[in-house]
């Protein structure tokens, strides 16, 4: 109102500037008098109206909650609590990333389709929630805490027997094998330098069989053939028995005497493969497979009588990669699987990996 007045004022001025002063005062006077009084109306006219609009904001009951590691998609975690004093009704809403689902008038909240409920990667997360009443929102940060579990518990039969033939191959339980107690792995990838009379033909088996196994592999681990001797990390032979004596004299020690008609070397240092020689004397493709999986740190199978797989002791060309084998080739050179591990360390990782994978 005060914006109003002015104006007012100086018209008033101009109009009795012959006139003496006191009759200006006076109307000024009642001017003011007048303006206070409307303006003092008004201010008790707004604060009736900020009464009737006044809303309080929703109050959010801030807590953490818990859920078991692995628990599946649409899992209840619990309920957002909030209050809202004017007995509005509240929409709830995830305002964070986390891939948790919350029901909009109830509060629930629960696992989300793409949430990995991991322990061993994270053990706990945060996230927020808005709660709106039709007027104002709040917003309150919880964590949600992650209960490690037993995963060797979460286990079908199948994925249980996996694991022992895992254990078979990677500790060399097998016929004719010296158990080892921790398992062994190649730290870098292996780069094969071919020696010996290689014959197109099997220069053309060693290229199949690597891209079979890089194939497994899946990118965890890969296998080459090195351009020089230099490049390579482990070497292949190609020759017979006799021949073998003049390139390898230690190694011809060892298969002179017995029905051999490849082997393979690889020694370890703190659980690392390197240096791996391995010997071949036949173009079958399955004979070359077969030695390599011992370079790559896999003893024999058990798995002969009906199943023919490539690592029995005694092979023919009917013998091959097991689909369980191809998971075990995979997992073994997995990132969360480290060479030097026991059996029961790996019992869990792997049954982690397992899970994870479901």
């Amino acid at each position: 109102m005060k914006n109003l007045i002015a104006p007012l004022l100086i018209l008033l001025i101009v109009s009795c500037s012959t006139d003496s002063l006191e009759p200006l005062d006076q109307e000024i006077s009642e001017k003011s008098l007048s303006d206070s009084n409307v303006q003092e109306n008004s201010d008790n006219e707004d604060q009736e109206v900020d009464s009737e609009n006044q809303n309080t904001a929703p109050a959010l009951a801030l807590q953490s909650y818990l859920i078991n590691e692995h628990s599946a998609v649409e899992t209840s975690i619990g309920f957002i609590q909030a209050n809202d004093e004017d007995g509005d009704d509240i929409i709830f809403s995830i305002e964070s990333e986390a891939d948790i689902i919350i029901d909009e008038h109830t509060g629930e909240i629960k696992v989300g389709p793409n949430l990995k409920l991991d322990f061993e990667t994270i053990n706990s997360l945060e996230f927020t929630v808005s709660a709106f009443d039709g007027s104002t929102t709040s917003h309150g940060n919880f964590s949600l805490n992650v209960i490690d579990v037993d995963e060797i518990t979460l286990l079908n039969e199948a994925e249980k027997d996996l694991i022992t033939y895992f254990q078979h191959l990677v500790f060399w339980k097998g016929h004719a094998n010296t158990p080892v107690e921790r398992n062994q792995k190649w730290a870098v990838p292996l780069r094969l330098n071919l020696a010996g009379t290689i014959s197109n033909n099997f220069s053309q088996v060693v290229n199949e069989v690597i891209s079979e196994y890089n194939t497994i592999f899946n990118g965890n681990f890969t296998i080459s053939l090195a351009e020089t001797e230099e490049l390579a990390n482990a070497e292949v032979f190609y020759g017979t028995k006799e021949e073998l004596e003049s390139h390898w004299p230690d190694m011809h020690q060892i298969v002179k005497d017995g029905d051999y008609h490849g082997y393979a070397i690889t020694p370890s240092s703190s659980y690392i493969l390197s240096d791996s020689r391995i010997w071949i004397s036949n173009e079958a493709s399955v004979l070359f497979k077969h030695e390599l999986g011992h370079a790559l740190g896999f003893g024999h199978s058990d798995k002969c009588e009906e199943e023919n797989s490539f690592l029995c002791s005694q092979i023919s060309v009917e013998n091959k990669i097991l689909s369980e084998e191809e998971k075990i080739l995979r997992y073994a050179y997995h990132s969360k699987i480290e060479e030097g591990l026991t059996e029961s360390d790996i019992e869990k990782i792997l049954a982690d990996i397992l899970i994870n994978e479901q």
